[in-house]
């Protein structure tokens, strides 16, 4: 959705400089949304649960035995042998706006965001979240854990692009954008494990041996009465930036002759064009509701664990702090944070065959930051599409972190966009381990629209085409 000549300001979610490269002079975007779900450790079995099956609403999950403790679960582990993840986003795209007027564009966009991930679930850990205390095979084991990371962020926005189109040549042009945000954050928190080594004794003792861990929360909830909501829903701000550049190689000779209208300007194709952006550099500072938990060279043995019971979540971490320091409140270090978003590297190529098919080749890389900072999927793709002005069909083929294979689909009729970039996790083929889905409604104006072409170019369309062009 983002690739396409026609996605408006959905463009602005990849790349701002792309504003210079759409059909259309105006776009008002109604609402976009997009759901995505992902992880390498955990699956419902196929038979259990589909998304068709959801639909239906024929879903009850059967619990299975895990073999320990008289344990029960809806769902399944994978048995890697390695490190795991989950990694997760909702994005609602509101209001939005986009106009461009010659080598100038602007973008005015509202939305709101949540991005979740964890990070370096060991095969013991994971056994011990699935299995509890009583799997019996790694009782009386030391195990270690590094750089453990499970953070959430939820947060709205409200922000301004603007992309300047320059170096205009005969048969290129470069442009360069930039996105200003502000931020509202809603809800957060980050649970960050340096180094830690644990054993189990048995069923009910732990043994923690030299943890250095950081924990930070703001939520809307009643800490004392887990009463939720509660409170404002603001409970931090922030600034976050978008910055881009692109270049593009065009089929048509570009006209020294500036449009006087909008409207008027002229869509010049390309034979192909590249681009790089730096996205979601930015923060939220929480300051309202908010708690930051440190624990330095932590050792404690834990017994009767199992049977220790809280009603409420300030009686939790004031009982981890009591039993680590012998005092509620010492681990307790500030009452304010600040967490950073899912900053990536994008960077896209895309290649016209002249018969309204086009290829493009992505890359989203997650800067691999641990602590406070959210975390979202790297992801390489490829996706082959047919564009026209009023339809639209594309098969995105993604190689997720690097490893996982997956097909998509989307299609756009006029104005209205649905897809999937993981489409086989809604057909129920396979164990559902995650999903994807996203739509968009926002109406296009076109380039050219009111303005003869013998206005805008003159000279007629002798030896105004590229070499290469068809």
């Amino acid at each position: 959705m983002v690739h396409s000549n026609y996605a408006g300001t959905n463009v602005l979610w990849f790349n701002p400089a792309g504003m210079h490269h759409q059909k259309d002079w105006l776009s008002i975007h109604i609402i976009t949304g997009d759901l995505f779900f992902s992880n390498n450790y955990a699956y419902l079995a196929k038979e259990d649960f589909s998304i068709p099956k959801a639909i239906s609403g024929n879903v009850e999950l059967p619990m299975h035995q895990t073999g320990y403790s008289q344990g029960e679960r809806p769902f399944y582990i994978y048995n890697k042998g390695l490190n795991t993840r989950l990694d997760g986003q909702i994005k609602i795209q509101g209001p939005a706006a986009m106009f461009i007027y010659n080598q100038h564009a602007f973008g005015l966009f509202s939305g709101g965001r949540a991005v979740f991930h964890t990070r370096n679930i060991t095969p013991e850990l994971g056994n011990l979240i699935y299995y509890g205390f009583g799997y019996d095979p790694q009782q009386n084991h030391t195990y270690t854990v590094n750089n453990f990371n499970t953070s959430m962020l939820g947060w709205g926005e409200v922000g301004l692009s603007y992309a300047y189109q320059w170096n205009r040549r005969l048969f290129s042009n470069w442009n360069f954008g930039i996105s200003i945000k502000k931020l509202y954050g809603a809800a957060g928190y980050y649970l960050h494990i340096d180094n830690v080594a644990y054993n189990i004794l048995n069923d009910t003792t732990l043994a923690i041996e030299n943890m250095n861990a950081s924990l930070g929360y703001s939520m809307p909830i009643n800490y004392e009465t887990d009463e939720f909501p509660y409170g404002s829903f603001i409970n931090g701000k922030g600034w976050s930036f978008d910055i881009g550049v692109e270049y593009q190689q065009l089929l048509d000779r570009q006209a020294k002759y500036t449009p006087t209208t909008a409207c008027g300007q002229k869509h010049y194709n390309y034979k192909y064009r590249f681009g790089i952006s730096l996205m979601d550099f930015g923060w939220v500072k929480f300051d309202n509701n908010a708690q930051l938990h440190e624990y330095n060279d932590i050792s404690y043995t834990w017994e009767n664990i199992d049977t220790t019971k809280y009603h409420n979540w300030n009686q939790l971490i004031q009982e981890v702090s009591t039993r680590f320091y012998g005092d509620p409140n010492a681990s307790l270090k500030k009452r304010e944070f600040r967490m950073w978003l899912p900053a990536s590297l994008n960077a896209s190529f895309d290649y016209n065959f002249e018969n309204n098919i086009f290829l493009n080749g992505s890359l989203v890389y997650n800067f691999p930051f641990s602590g406070s900072f959210v975390r979202k999927a790297s992801i390489f793709s490829l996706t082959p599409r047919y564009e026209r002005r009023f339809f639209e069909f594309s098969m995105p083929l993604s190689l997720y972190q690097w490893r996982y294979p997956r097909i998509g689909v989307a299609m756009r009729i006029a104005y209205f966009t649905i897809g999937s970039d993981y489409f086989t996790s809604l057909l129920g083929v396979h164990d559902f381990n995650g999903m994807d889905i996203y739509f968009s409604i926002k109406i296009n104006l076109a380039k050219g629209s009111c303005e003869k072409r013998n206005k805008i170019n003159p000279c007629g369309d002798a030896f105004q085409k590229f070499p290469w062009s068809k």
